[in-house]
């Protein structure tokens, strides 16, 4: 479904119990589709139209795990989610209030996990040589974060496939340099795992662990600051006390003669 060339009879999906929707669109209209919907189409005539992919800070968890299962079935995927989201990040980050911080933390720190676990199973598996590539980020180096002594390569700066699992490599990955082999870490450590041998890899690096977990913590604070700004900002309920009856005083004579007035009726 995933191929532009193949198109599945409706009969077949709806025994297959999947849902199927039919819809005309007209000149000048427009058709939204949701996420994890697969689209049909059939034209019938000339006609010229245009596609647009487009998201909102909902649709970030989706996106997530879309990437990892197309990453897991080995099909290439669009873009770079860890580029789309730490752009976000720090894009957010500078912003007093970003409404998409408590969108985007907790999929920052999954990911910054994977990232500095695989990291060290590399490592742990003799993979020792390792250098920085593309440009530097001007917002990471005003964090005051310390430059490591290593090396820059500015010769491959643009995101590379994994030759096995066809993900976009933005954060890091690892080079077959004899022969312009590209693997992303969890893909490099099976290929080290299987060849029991580390010879002519390097990992390359965009940015270090530290730049990594102090990015992530500054978003992660922020929005931690944000929800209980919202938290404090907002009105308790009122809270309705007893009601209070209405009392009238009435003198004392007057109840006298109240008194006598309804004994003397029969």
């Amino acid at each position: 479904m995933l191929e532009s060339n193949i198109m599945i009879s409706p009969e077949v999906l709806c025994k297959e119990g999947i849902k199927v929707c039919r819809t005309v669109q007209q000149s000048g209209q427009f058709i939204v589709c949701s996420p994890g919907a697969f689209v049909s189409k059939v034209c019938c005539g000339y006609s010229v139209s245009e596609a647009v992919h487009f998201a909102t800070t909902e649709w970030l968890n989706m996106g997530y795990e879309a990437a990892k299962d197309l990453k897991r079935r080995y099909i290439a995927n669009a873009f770079s989610m860890e580029k789309l989201l730490y752009l976000i990040a720090t894009a957010e980050s500078k912003r007093e209030s970003g409404s998409t911080l408590s969108h985007i933390s907790s999929l920052l720190k999954e990911l910054r996990d994977t990232e500095s676990r695989q990291r060290r199973q590399l490592l742990a598996a003799g993979l020792y040589s390792s250098a920085r590539y593309g440009s530097h980020d001007s917002h990471l180096s005003m964090m005051g974060m310390k430059k490591k002594p290593r090396k820059w390569l500015a010769s491959e700066t643009s995101e590379r496939r994994c030759q096995i699992c066809q993900q976009l490599c933005y954060l890091s990955m690892v080079v077959q340099e004899n022969e312009n082999v590209v693997f992303c870490l969890e893909c490099a450590l099976r290929h080290v795992e299987k060849l029991k041998s580390c010879r002519g890899l390097k990992m390359m690096y965009r940015y270090d662990e530290d730049q990594i977990s102090n990015l992530v913590n500054q978003i992660s604070g922020k929005a931690a600051t944000n929800s209980n700004n919202n938290t404090s900002t907002s009105k308790p309920a009122l809270k309705r006390g007893p009601r209070k009856r209405a009392t009238i005083d009435v003198p004392a004579t007057r109840l006298s003669s109240l008194s006598r007035s309804a004994t003397s009726s029969p």
